[in-house]
């Protein structure tokens, strides 16, 4: 649910610290926006390989927020594109399904 003890200090610190979770929510957006989830269903039900980008891109996407979690103090800034793999859209080529 989401509930936690609020102290006297907590008021002065403003927003709570980002943790592992806000990078796993990224991640998953991420990979929402990449299609991920409806290439693996597909290659799972017909035998058929997903894309090579797609399956690069996930791998980075996972390691990306590994290192990110692993890291003592997470940057506020974690959902920046500077952190994580550019879109293949965004570079002007595309994905094409084989």
């Amino acid at each position: 649910m989401g509930l936690r003890l609020v102290g006297r200090n907590d008021a002065d610190r403003g927003a709570a610290p980002v943790g592992v979770r806000d990078v796993e929510a990224e991640a998953r957006r991420r990979l929402s926006l990449l299609g991920y989830e409806r290439h693996r269903a597909r290659s799972l039900a017909t035998g058929i390989e997903m894309p090579r980008e797609v399956h690069i891109q996930h791998l980075q996407i996972m390691a990306i927020a590994l290192a990110l979690s692993s890291l003592d103090s997470i940057p506020d800034d974690y959902r920046s594109d500077v952190y994580w793999p550019v879109d293949p859209a965004q570079r002007g080529s595309t994905v094409r399904l084989r």
